[in-house]
């Protein structure tokens, strides 16, 4: 049954709306002549806040509580609302007398009764069966769909012409019993037959189609052309002898066997190679003539063997056994022998091998020139500092300068470099992602330049295309550009000033087109003091720096970034979760975020995990960090307590220093290795 019609298409104004500040008596007074119905309770904002049905209002009443006892006091707080574009469905498993609609906000705005709304599916599945009937009687084939004892459920006015067969009438009933039983029980899901039918020549195309826990048999009955008369068979004699002719040049050998596996043909070039004259071997079974043969099992089970390699006369052979129907019958088997030998196969295997190499070289390249994902719209956030830093960003996208990125970590600097490229002219050209920090000193160079062959032990062969080549014609994103090493420094600015790059062992330099973008979250102005970035490259990448604020600055920009989060994650993980309670949120916006977006959209998904479907999301749901309850829980063990002081310590020093490994090893007490050696091991 087609479910697609959503919430608002059904439902109705609501007969009564109750509020929480009323009493017991004026809630009596407005149901008084309503049964089986649940009002809906809504607060001062026209949010749905619960519901009251006239059970609980009798019972209350019997219980004799105070006719002023206010409505909010009784009402049942867990109300299962349906958005309006919604599907209602699954909120009808606890069978309500009604349902109601809300909008985005949560604002009443309807009341569902189920029995409206099954009318209207009902309707509207209607109208799409009329549909399809319509275009299945529009079709030249006739259709016949077979349900449980071969018993037509749908017929369409073609097949009515051409079968005189009507919904309701048993197939087999109909049409050639033996005939169609064969196509029917055949086990193969899409399969073509030919066979006659009250002596019309007829395809028979067959597929088997599952709906819900049935499954439908839908048949397409085709007539085709008609036999050719005694005059016209001599012309086709010819053209058979003629195919005959042409497969005896296409192919090594041919063979053909019965449903016995006794052999019926043979072409000249398959006897010869068995030193067999052709009369000897028709008639006989073929495993008496070749030996490992499996022609027969083919002919008996009717699955087709592809490119299989045959052990033969102290020799290799491929050969293609593929079955023979007729009238949908399995009446043999025929056998192609691509070579005699595996000398030819061993040629075409060579050459398949070199051309996977060449192809993978290709897929090597392409997955170097990533594309850039996220678009302006998705940068979620309407505060002050994040609209400016936005706007800044939409102007740089304008331009062929470099852009440089600033902010803390998680504050979304990543997302901004991929909206510039999108917004630019560069937009079609590949977008290239390079991670300074993640590649080891001793090889940056040649991911980031290349290598040409033989220019140093290990260097892969046909050497290898660097990260601003694979650039070329569009945009690379050097993120944590304050980790580049100085003699790396050096040569970036020479591509930045040049917009030429040399490979690794080479001996000239090659142009390119690009665009840079960095970014990074530690301060340069304070690395160039102390030694560490060069004055002329921070010149160089700071013609457009933007300041990406962190989330504690935009704590109204949370508000919109949780909902978005919710829907991506309700998506992504299966789930229904679509809202969160004030005191929720509030203790969202009052969080100082020191991991910005990239921990909030994290707590989201934890939370997400944790809650179940259509629940709405309390404090309760939320991690300790942000609640600050204090939950009981067992010591771990001293080794691995000391593990996680070693952890903050080593992060606090980091954090202190910006990221200034050398800096924060001294304030530790360690050298710089084994500040190095300890942060390995923490990953």
């Amino acid at each position: 049954m087609n479910e697609g019609v959503p919430a608002k298409a059904a439902m109705k104004k609501p007969p009564v709306i109750l509020y929480t500040d009323e009493s017991m008596q004026e809630a009596a007074a407005k149901m008084y002549h309503m049964k089986n119905y649940d009002a809906p309770v809504v607060d001062d904002a026209g949010r749905v806040v619960g519901s009251l049905s006239g059970d609980t209002l009798m019972t209350a009443m019997m219980k004799g509580l105070s006719p002023q006892t206010k409505v909010e006091e009784m009402m049942e707080r867990q109300v299962s609302a349906v958005l309006e574009g919604d599907l209602p469905l699954p909120s009808f498993k606890w069978n309500p007398a009604t349902i109601p609609v809300v909008n985005e906000s949560r604002n009443l705005t309807g009341i569902l009764y189920p029995e409206e709304w099954f009318a209207a599916v009902e309707k509207d599945a209607k109208q799409t069966r009329d549909i399809l009937e319509a275009l299945l009687n529009g079709e030249e084939e006739g259709v016949v769909v077979i349900g449980d004892g071969h018993k037509v459920i749908f017929s369409n006015r073609q097949a009515e012409k051409l079968l005189s067969i009507h919904s309701g009438d048993r197939i087999t009933d109909v049409l050639d019993k033996n005939k169609i039983t064969d196509v029917l029980s055949d086990q193969l899901s899409e399969e073509t037959y030919s066979f006659y039918i009250k002596d019309k020549k007829m395809r028979v195309k067959k597929q088997t189609i599952t709906a819900g826990k049935k499954t439908f048999i839908a048949l397409w009955f085709k007539e085709t052309a008609p036999s050719f008369t005694n005059g016209e068979e001599e012309g086709w004699k010819e053209k058979a002898e003629q195919m005959e002719t042409i497969l005896e040049l296409a192919y090594d050998g041919i063979i053909m066997v019965d449903r016995h596996g006794v052999i019926t043909m043979i072409s000249k070039e398959y006897a010869s190679f068995l030193e067999m004259d052709e009369q000897d071997i028709i008639g006989r079974h073929v495993t008496d003539v070749i030996e490992h043969t499996r022609m027969h099992i083919v002919a008996e089970t009717g699955k087709p063997e592809i490119a299989d390699i045959q052990p033969i006369k102290g020799d290799y052979m491929v050969a293609t056994r593929l079955p023979i129907f007729k009238d949908g019958k399995l009446e043999g088997a025929v056998g192609k022998v691509l070579f005699k030998n595996l000398g030819g196969f061993k040629a075409l295997k060579k050459r398949m091998e070199k051309l996977e190499k060449e192809l993978a070289n290709y897929r090597g390249d392409w997955n170097e020139t990533n594309r850039a994902k996220y678009q302006f719209d998705q940068l979620i956030g309407t505060s002050c500092e994040w609209t400016k830093a936005k706007e800044l960003a939409l102007k740089a996208s304008e331009t062929e300068s470099s852009v440089l990125l600033l902010g803390e970590s998680g504050t979304g600097k990543e997302l901004f470099a991929h909206a510039i490229h999108n917004a630019s002219p560069r937009s079609p050209g590949p977008f290239v992602k390079v991670n300074c920090a993640a590649i080891p000193n001793d090889l940056i160079e040649s991911e980031l330049f290349g290598y040409i062959e033989g220019s140093f032990t290990g260097a892969k062969r046909g050497g290898k295309k660097g990260k601003f080549e694979a650039a070329d014609g569009g945009t690379i994103f050097l993120d944590e550009i304050g980790e580049l090493p100085i003699h790396m420094q050096v040569k970036l600015l020479r591509v930045l000033q040049e917009r030429e790059v040399e490979k690794v062992g080479a001996t000239s330099a090659k142009p390119v087109d690009i665009r840079v973008i960095a970014a990074t979250n530690r301060n340069l102005e304070k690395m160039i003091g102390e030694g560490d970035f060069r004055l002329d490259l921070f010149y160089r990448l700071n013609v457009f720096s933007i300041h990406i604020p962190p989330l504690r600055k935009r704590p109204e920009d949370i508000e919109q970034l949780v909902p978005y989060f919710l829907k991506k994650l309700s998506l992504k993980l299966g789930k229904e979760v679509k809202y969160i309670d004030r005191t929720a949120m509030d203790t969202l916006v009052k969080y100082n975020w020191p991991g910005n977006t990239r921990e909030l959209e994290n707590v989201i998904e934890r939370t997400v995990n944790v809650v179940d479907s259509y629940q709405t999301i309390t404090s309760v749901h939320l991690p300790d960090k942000l609640t600050g309850v204090k939950v009981k829980e067992k010591p771990e063990p001293l080794s691995e307590q000391m593990r996680e002081a070693e952890k903050q310590a080593i992060l606090h020093a980091l954090r202190y220093t910006e990221g200034n490994k050398s800096q924060a090893a001294k304030l530790l007490g360690v050298s710089r290795t084994a500040l190095y050696e300890k942060i390995a091991r923490m990953k």
